[in-house]
């Protein structure tokens, strides 16, 4: 009830629509039991029998007996043909009014679900994007995309209806029950025998259902996880001629999806299949015993009819709210599994203050860091000056990249602080803080949307001239003016219309758009071939000119012009120092790159001895 409750307090911001459907749900419950209560007067009119008396033996009965004047009084005339005439009038208007209430009520509550629904999907998704960069190393995209996609759904599927049976069946149920107390409490309190049953039936398969609604959405979860990352690495599959490895794995995960599906459903069918047996057999035992009554004279035909008519009338809004403690289980499991997400604090925590300029330095102050049990950094320290060029190099998981998200603020360290301008950033919004920063990495993300919309993805909106500016400052301008669309060319998925280097040019000029105060290029270049090397080292020598930059390197050679340079080695600072200050030294730095050297020296003796040979 708890989670249903927090869904239910979605409907905040739909305060006109959740009335409406309340009114035209009431409207037609109201309709449903006066077209069956109608009975009565039909066949006293076909068979001429005498109208109904006016005495009343309880608060039902003085509605029932209220209900009959009235309809008396409208369509009773001295002509017998006139009474029949205007009781099929009434007839009509009853319908019509019930059909058009069921219609408007039925829109109502989908806009109510749908609006719900949207609205859920859409502060989860926010919630995601807010998280810290370990909420998504934690999970998988595939879960999380099955959270919003397919959870979300199930939630819709579940819920949805909830709402037009929660806000409809219930009065009618009243409206029905009511009804059936006016003509007999004996006979009604035969026929809710059953009840008592059903409800115990109903306590029984809640936890069953429960367990294969986790099930069927881990298993939904599974699939989609396994499905997202067959599509991101079709090339890998197609080169190694693994599809049937890739199909055996989704088959694997889409045949426990199945299993749990049709054991839920079986418990699922079962349920109303039971009540209705059980509310079959009450409904004859109140046929024999109101039967009895009339041949006893106790009570008149037309009203055993009446009241087995609105007992039929009341078993359908009856089975609609049995079914919800079983309709509902996928729905709570599927938003458990929402709120979980939607609850989940980020790691990095916001600020208060605004982050507006650089001024002077970003500095690390005896830095630690673990990855779970793995320590990343530790006690590591680095200055970066204002209009200076510094660069992180060292052996693979030595700890510079680590130590780039830290100063980006995507991770808080476990020890130490980062300060710019003397502050902590922790005192600073995420926003304003990660506004500073132009960041290019090693892989380009891009979008399936124009060239123009991935330059200008983030904060803002440029215009086309701020566009053009940022692509001529990172060499892109030339190749993307050549293209049939030119700036409004689709690139496709991932950026897959264009190459390596051209990729990698637009991720510079989005990073310039904004016109950040410090530039990271985190290994920018050590995934192109050597053209685009080229390419893209002109571009980024072009724009570092008198700005604040941290070059994370793998190839030395780009970054002998820093004018620091960090060697990190196990998570520490080794040492650092300009390019010439460190050859001297004779440390890790000398002999990275006198291995790289030696590497380049030999692949260039090798390609001219080649050639001389041809």
């Amino acid at each position: 009830m708890k989670i249903i409750f927090r869904i239910l307090g979605f409907i905040r911001g739909f305060g006109f629509i959740f009335f409406l459907s309340i009114l035209c749900n009431t409207a037609y419950s109201v309709l449903s039991a006066a077209s069956i209560a109608i009975i009565q007067p039909v066949l006293e009119v076909l068979f001429e029998v005498n109208s109904p008396g006016t005495a009343a033996s309880s608060s039902a009965s003085g509605l029932k007996e209220h209900f009959y004047r009235s309809v008396e009084t409208l369509i009773m005339t001295d002509d017998k043909y006139g009474s029949l005439s205007n009781l099929c009038i009434f007839i009509v208007i009853i319908f019509t009014a019930k059909n058009i209430a069921k219609y408007l009520g039925g829109n109502a509550n989908m806009r109510l679900g749908e609006g719900m629904i949207k609205k859920m999907r859409d502060v989860a998704f926010e919630r995601i994007m807010r998280q810290s960069l370990p909420f998504f190393q934690r999970r998988s995209s595939g879960d999380l995309i099955s959270l919003i996609a397919n959870d979300v759904t199930v939630m819709n599927g579940s819920i949805s209806p909830l709402l037009a049976t929660i806000f409809r069946e219930p009065i009618e149920i009243a409206v029905f029950l009511i009804l059936l107390l006016s003509f007999s409490p004996f006979l009604t309190l035969i026929a809710f025998s059953s009840s008592i049953v059903g409800l115990i039936l109903i306590r029984v398969s809640t936890g069953a259902l429960r367990r294969y609604a986790v099930r069927m959405q881990n298993a939904m979860a599974n699939f989609t996880s396994v499905l997202q990352e067959s599509i991101y690495a079709a090339r890998l599959i197609k080169t190694m001629s693994a599809e049937q490895t890739a199909v055996g794995r989704f088959r694997r995960q889409t045949h426990e999806y199945v299993r749990a599906l049709i054991k839920n459903q079986k418990v699922y069918d079962a349920v109303p299949a039971v009540n209705e047996i059980l509310a079959i057999t009450a409904l004859s035992c109140v046929l024999y015993i109101g039967g009895r009554e009339v041949y006893a004279g106790a009570m008149k035909g037309e009203e055993l009819m009446t009241f087995l008519f609105a007992l039929f009338g009341i078993m359908s809004p009856i089975s609609s709210v049995a079914k919800i403690p079983a309709q509902v289980q996928r729905g709570l499991v599927a938003a458990e599994r929402v709120f979980e997400a939607i609850d989940t604090e980020p790691a990095v925590q916001d600020g208060k203050n605004e982050a507006r300029k650089f001024l002077n330095v970003l500095e690390a102050r005896n830095v630690s860091f673990t990855y779970g049990d793995r320590e990343a950094l530790s006690n590591a320290s680095v200055i970066v000056p204002k209009s200076k060029k510094i660069a992180f190099v060292g052996p693979s998981g030595g700890g510079k990249s680590t130590m780039t998200d830290i100063l980006i603020r995507l991770y808080d360290p476990s020890a130490g602080g980062i300060y710019i301008d003397g502050s902590n950033i922790r005192e600073f919004t995420l926003e304003s803080y990660h506004s500073l920063f132009g960041v290019v990495s090693q892989e380009a993300i891009l979008f399936n949307d124009t060239i123009a919309a991935n330059i200008g993805f983030g904060r803002g909106t440029p215009s086309r001239e701020e566009i053009t500016e940022a692509a001529k400052a990172a060499h892109a301008h030339e190749f993307i003016a050549a293209m049939p669309q030119g700036y409004d060319t689709i690139i496709g998925d991932r950026g897959t219309q264009l190459s390596g280097g051209q990729r990698q040019r637009i991720s510079i000029a989005r990073a310039l758009i904004n016109h950040p105060e410090i530039l990271i290029f985190d290994e920018a270049t050590s995934a192109l071939d050597s053209e685009s090397e080229r390419l893209v080292q002109q571009a980024i020598n072009n724009i570092l000119e008198n700005r604040t930059a941290i070059i994370v390197a793998h190839r030395l050679s780009t970054i002998r012009d820093a004018d620091v340079i960090y060697v990190f080695d196990g998570g520490r600072v080794a040492e650092h120092g300009s390019h010439d200050t460190l050859m001297a030294a004779g440390g890790i730095y000398k002999r990275l790159f006198d291995i790289q050297f030696s590497t380049v020296r030999n692949d260039a003796a090798a390609l001219q001895s080649g050639d001389n040979a041809l």
